[in-house]
């Protein structure tokens, strides 16, 4: 398979900002003159052409995109958003197509066929060589947020009694790409991985010494179904540039490169965000204000029904606090409070499980130490808002117990609630993010309404304040 050359330096003008690049990009287009266009993009990085994509027309991009090399053209495809990788692959003849899927790398190749329809999918698997194209398969049939889906078969392997100087004679005869060149992995006669060498130490070694000699037997390896974030959290805790893949067997698969895994942190991180806040990634980018709506109107119903249920809530204890009128002023105390302190957990708690904490200090102690947080703050907040209650209400200061007591234990509900719904969804193998979503606010302002009220309503008959 043909890979993407590296850029000389003295070829490429610096980095442009995408909006320079998508204004001369658009001037370009309208002006109808294809020499014109073609010198400029002649003139562009291909990676600030793709930034500068999404901010084109539709029609603009196309243009653009045609008159790309194969390698240039893998490279924006690459970048770019997956709608857009879409739309450009629906209107690129298929052997075009083909023959820039074939200049990618594997896995990028392998996810740009995934974007495409299963029909297009076996027509430009058709004009890739048949090792290609087999390869282009195997990993596609990894899921995209596993570390077969992330990883590359560009690996550098040899057997452990090649000597360095054989490696670095094989280097230089062969186009490689860089990120494939961090780590010599060494395997015996049926692929399976015995050892890894680093490069640069590679550089230093006796070049008659055998691989055996240098390679260091205990490997970070991970199998392909991994996931995704486990990988990242492998990368950064042995501070390493590439991971090796390897099957049930040992035998090496493929390596997933550093660059793959900043991506897949990317991606995580927006998706945790998106869902932070009740939404979807693909409303960050997309163009199509229709899409974004019906991506965020579920969640937003949701909440209506929520703030109904909330309605409900008070609309079941007004008739005992008819004459107590005086304590829906302090509604939005309790709500906020409750939310903003289960709002804290929640995100606290949903790092803590990305980042590998919670099992490495255990579910018990996480949840005693959140239970003892939880009781401290409610206990400080609610004397405050206690004094703030009672001062406020200057004819019932006994108003300021019922604030105060509610607001305790509301705040203890609303950190207990965003500490254990993301290690509930996290067991049930459910994107912990979801748990600081509009679902989980909506529960939590119902419930401290339920916790305000019910106090109220027992401090009012029992104790006559």
């Amino acid at each position: 398979m043909a890979h993407l050359p590296q850029d000389n330096p003295a070829e490429r003008p610096k980095a442009r900002s995408p909006q320079e690049v998508a204004a001369a990009l658009k001037a370009a287009t309208e002006s109808n003159v294809r020499g014109a266009l073609e010198g400029l993009i002649s003139g562009y990085h291909p990676m600030d052409i793709a930034f500068a994509f999404g901010l084109l027309e539709p029609e603009e991009r196309e243009a653009v995109f045609a008159l790309l090399t194969p390698e240039d053209a893998g490279v924006v495809l690459e970048e770019v958003d997956d709608q857009i990788s879409a739309d450009l692959a629906e209107v690129t003849d298929d052997r075009q197509l083909a023959e820039i899927i074939d200049a990618m790398p594997p896995d990028s190749g392998a996810d740009m066929v995934s974007l495409l329809e299963p029909d297009q999918q076996h027509r430009i698997l058709e004009h890739i060589p048949d090792e290609e194209s087999e390869e282009l398969e195997t990993l596609m049939a990894y899921g995209d947020d596993t570390a077969g889906g992330l990883m590359t078969s560009d690996v550098m392997y040899a057997p452990p009694d090649v000597t360095p100087a054989d490696v670095m004679a094989h280097i230089r005869t062969r186009k490689i790409p860089p990120e494939s060149l961090s780590y010599i992995y060494v395997v015996d006669e049926q692929r399976h991985l015995i050892g890894v060498v680093d490069l640069a130490e590679l550089v230093t070694t006796p070049p008659d010494s055998p691989l055996s000699e240098v390679m260091v037997a205990d490997i970070v390896a991970v199998h392909p179904d991994t996931d995704q974030e486990e990988v990242a959290r492998l990368v950064d805790h042995y501070d390493l540039v590439a991971v090796p893949v390897v099957d049930d067997a040992g035998t090496l698969l493929g390596t997933v490169t550093i660059d793959d895994v900043i991506d897949a942190i990317q991606q995580e991180h927006t998706e945790d965000i998106s869902r932070l806040g009740g939404t979807a990634a693909e409303t960050l980018m997309s163009a199509s204000s229709l899409k974004v709506a019906r991506l965020r109107f579920p969640w937003l119903v949701m909440c209506l029904f929520g703030t109904f249920l909330s309605a409900s809530v008070i609309v079941f204890f007004k008739l005992h606090l008819k004459e107590a009128i005086g304590l829906v002023v302090f509604i939005p105390v309790i709500n906020a409070m409750s939310g903003n302190s289960g709002l804290q957990s929640s995100t606290i708690m949903v790092r803590a499980i990305a980042l590998g904490l919670v099992s490495a200090v255990g579910v018990g102690k996480a949840l005693l130490r959140e239970f003892i947080t939880a009781l401290i703050i409610g206990v400080l907040c609610g004397v405050l808002a206690g004094i703030g209650g009672a001062l406020l209400s200057v004819e019932h200061p006994g108003y300021g117990l019922i604030v105060g007591l509610s607001l305790a234990c509301a705040i203890m509900w609303g950190v207990m609630l965003g500490t254990t719904m993301p290690l509930v969804f996290n067991r049930l193998r459910i994107d912990p993010a979801l748990a600081s979503g509009p679902l989980v606010t909506t529960l939590n302002d119902s419930v401290a309404l339920i916790i305000y009220f019910s106090i109220a309503t027992l401090l009012l008959q029992f104790w006559a304040l």
